[in-house]
């Protein structure tokens, strides 16, 4: 019972700080998507709100933040 827990700890923190990042580039990207879209039912108008995930926003993002970093050139897809 004398084991050192030091490599769990890193890997969860590792885990935790990547999901972290995950999570701040989609809500960077803008691919998490709302659509509002207003209802009547009886004479009373709502609002219903749905979200979509657009994953297609993503590369856009990536590719807008790595550009100024390492120049276009390097980002030819041709």
């Amino acid at each position: 019972m004398a084991n050192n827990n030091s490599g769990l700890f890193k890997a969860a923190l590792a885990l935790s700080l990547m999901l972290f990042v995950v999570a701040f580039v989609v809500f960077k990207s803008g691919a998490i998507e709302t659509r509002i879209e207003k209802k009547t039912v009886d004479g009373v108008e709502r609002e219903v709100r749905s979200h979509n995930f657009n994953a297609g926003k993503i590369p856009i993002y990536l590719k807008s933040v790595t550009s100024s970093i390492t120049g276009s050139i390097a980002l030819k897809q041709d």
